[in-house]
């Protein structure tokens, strides 16, 4: 292949000869003929790039415009649509933005016979029996829970009064013991004070303010000093001649 075309080289110094027919007519040319020069040109490398549709490339005699139409085999030509089937495409599919004027505000479609409310079906469904019963058994448990709650309620403020009322009476239960013992202790005192200011010598009076009897922790034991005293009152409160007996 290589002796078919010149060497760069030989193009620069201008010595390059053109091989083969140098004409590029390819309107003039055959097909046929342009296929033969590349298998020419190819050498044994054609048939690695040769197909059963080369004979397809071929254009008819008598047909060598492929663009205005010519002689050629004119069975399998479509005719272009015209504007009635056009026309009849585009009624019977508007077009998108097209807007339907039989819709209403909300969603209703009024151009039918009837109007459509889309939302008004779901309200005339009726409710099935499972849920029936369990919104029923839902009731009842609520009105239940209120009622246990208002009886708690109920009870509780009812002991809450209750032990309002037990407080205020013990409290004047005992008030009233109170304000009793107080006067009766009151009294008491007034009448022991009388008895030791009237009647008697001085020493049977003075005797009674004093406790005699020796009793409790500061009693004084036998042999102390306030057993002692208690034993000099008692020997003064029977002598009526004792010294200071008549008073001053």
């Amino acid at each position: 292949m290589a002796d078919r075309f010149p060497s760069i080289e030989d193009i620069d110094s201008g010595n390059a000869e053109v091989q083969g027919d140098a004409s590029f007519n390819a309107l003039d040319d055959d097909p046929s003929d342009f296929l033969a020069r590349e298998r020419a040109a190819l050498g044994e490398d054609a048939n690695q790039f040769s197909t059963g549709n080369d004979q397809m490339a071929s254009v008819e005699d008598g047909d060598d415009d492929l663009l205005g139409g010519g002689g050629g085999d004119t069975s399998s030509y479509q005719p272009a649509p015209t504007n009635n089937d056009i026309g009849d495409f585009e009624s019977s599919f508007p077009t998108i933005d097209t807007q339907n004027e039989a819709v209403a505000p909300g969603g209703t479609i009024t151009g039918s016979a009837l109007p459509i409310n889309p939302g008004a079906s779901l309200s005339d469904v009726p409710e099935p029996e499972v849920v029936r019963e369990w919104r029923e058994r839902r009731d009842l448990a609520i009105q239940h829970r209120d009622q246990v709650s208002a009886d708690k309620k109920a009870e509780t403020v009812k002991q809450a009064h209750q032990a309002i009322d037990d407080f205020y009476e013990n409290y004047n239960n005992k008030k009233e013991k109170g304000i009793a013992q107080t006067r009766k202790e009151a009294e008491e005192f007034l009448r022991n004070r009388e008895d030791t200011t009237s009647g008697g010598t001085s020493w049977e009076r003075i005797s009674k303010l004093v406790d005699l009897t020796g009793k409790g922790a500061t009693g004084g034991g036998a042999g102390s000093g306030k057993a002692k005293f208690r034993e000099l009152l008692v020997n003064l409160r029977k002598d009526e001649k004792a010294p200071g007996a008549t008073g001053i």
